[in-house]
């Protein structure tokens, strides 16, 4: 998600420590997994894994796609696959991605 548009950015990079910091990775762990994989092993990958985690997968790609303040459409791309994937409506989705960026504006 957050090389879906070709640029990382600094508020990118930070959200990417946070989250490799929550969850222990190695930094051969952050490598491997967080390296741009092809949609279909992406989707296949959040199919996989137990309902209660695909939630939460969720909102962290939801959380990765906001953390500099836009949703690129290339981002959006793949969190209306990813949504789909899991059953998740696309107006839910956007009414999620709406708060979030609301909520991310300084000031509020």
């Amino acid at each position: 998600m957050l090389a879906a548009d070709g640029v990382v950015t600094s508020e990118e990079r930070e959200f990417l420590r946070r989250v490799v910091g929550r969850f222990g990775l190695s930094e051969e762990d952050r490598t491997d997994r967080v390296v741009a994989r092809d949609p279909g092993s992406i989707m296949a990958t959040l199919r996989a894994l137990a309902p209660d985690v695909q939630s939460r997968v969720m909102a962290l790609l939801v959380e990765a796609a906001v953390v500099d303040g836009k949703v690129t459409p290339q981002e959006r791309a793949l969190l209306l696959a990813s949504a789909a994937t899991l059953g998740i409506e696309a107006s839910a989705l956007e009414e999620r991605i709406a708060r979030r960026l609301k909520s991310n504006v300084p000031g509020i």
